[in-house]
């Protein structure tokens, strides 16, 4: 089990993909700076009743989950999430062709117009299992669900996100 030693190395080691994840989860930089400060700003308030139970990385992601789910309830309520800003030297080699990189872009363009038409069940389940390559037990810890939960979501929104990218397919 790791031990937080400090709050500027659990800052440092854990802020980009506690970043990642709100970014990919409000599709808005900002948002998902101010999340992830608060995400750091709880846990450093909270450091003394951290426990142990479960992982550094799964604490945080806890947070990080909760105050996304407070963010959305308050700020979106009505409004569909886009992630269009999402930045794209993030997802652009240096190395690539013009070509390769069109075809990225449209691609990239294409998942996350899909993953905003899930469900958020599903698009968090997503996010945590193939992009953030979260375990399925530490989504479980995450989630606050068993095991075959998460695995039957994750099936299902795959299944789900499947038909939506090959519907889209066909109406290109």
């Amino acid at each position: 089990m790791e031990t937080i030693k400090n709050i500027e190395e659990l800052y440092e080691k854990y802020k980009p993909p506690i970043y990642t994840y709100l970014y990919y989860q409000t599709g808005n930089r900002e948002a998902a700076e101010e999340l992830c400060q608060e995400v750091f700003l709880r846990a450093f308030k909270s450091l003394t009743s951290y426990r142990g139970d479960c992982s550094v990385k799964t604490w945080l992601y806890t947070i990080a989950r909760n105050l996304h789910a407070t963010w959305y309830k308050r700020e979106v309520k009505y409004e569909m999430l886009t992630l269009d800003n999402i930045g794209e030297a993030e997802f652009i080699s240096d190395k690539a062709s013009p070509e390769e990189t069109v075809e990225k872009r449209e691609k990239r363009e294409q998942v996350r117009n899909i993953l905003n038409l899930l469900k958020e069940e599903y698009r968090s389940v997503l996010i945590l299992c193939d992009i953030m390559e979260f375990s399925y037990g530490e989504i479980a810890s995450l989630m606050g669900w068993n095991l075959s939960k998460v695995k039957i979501t994750i099936y299902r929104a795959r299944i789900q996100f499947k038909t939506l990218f090959e519907s889209e397919g066909d109406n290109r």
